[in-house]
């Protein structure tokens, strides 16, 4: 991990640095982040990647990290209106290049490495717990059935995979209409009545 350093120098060739990582992760894959290849995008010395970024495998973190989104995260507002929000916001980074680079890296590296499995628990593991709450706040209001809140990891499976298969397998764009229809399907069965 890089050191802490509040000089807006240090800070700008931070930030370009990773914007050359994101580009080149964008472009070939993982193999393709290292830190001469980084230095010459970004217009550096490879001296100064190194000053950020002492290894590759920190580089490549840091990287992914900036682009992992967290899948969920609710307020109490009536649930189906965030969900179709968010899962749009999540969609639209679906849409961009640089989200199959970062998810395949994540879900292939995260196997045998304890710092990207971190990003992969902050992407996705972690978004069952906070559904969970978000579903029970709606089963208070009526919004659901009693008891849904006990299959929040199958309910959000059923609204992400989906969407992840739709932009990933079939190379479909992600748009407004079919998040809401992918929502409207996983929460049918937990309606109220049903």
């Amino acid at each position: 991990m890089p050191r802490a350093n509040n000089d807006p120098r240090a800070l700008r060739s931070r930030a370009a640095a990773l914007t050359a990582a994101t580009e080149l992760l964008t472009e070939g894959g993982p193999e393709r982040v290292t830190h001469a290849a980084v230095a010459e995008r970004a217009g550096m010395g490879r001296a100064t990647v190194y000053r950020h970024w002492p290894d590759v495998p920190s580089l490549l973190l840091d990287t992914l990290a900036i682009g992992a989104h967290p899948v969920l995260t609710l307020d109490d507002g009536p649930l189906h209106d965030q969900l179709v929000t968010q899962m749009q916001q999540q969609a639209d980074w679906l849409n961009q290049p640089v989200s199959a680079s970062v998810i395949a890296t994540v879900i292939e590296r995260a196997e045998r490495d304890d710092d990207i499995r971190g990003i992969r628990e902050e992407m996705f593991g972690r978004a069952d717990e906070r559904f969970t709450d978000a579903l029970t706040a709606a089963v208070a209001r009526g919004e659901l059935r009693p008891g849904t809140e006990k299959h929040a990891r199958e309910l959000i499976s059923h609204i992400l995979g989906p969407l992840l298969f739709q932009r990933f397998m079939l190379g479909a764009h992600l748009g407004r209409d079919t998040v809401a229809d992918t929502v409207d399907a996983a929460l049918a069965p937990w309606q109220p009545g049903t």
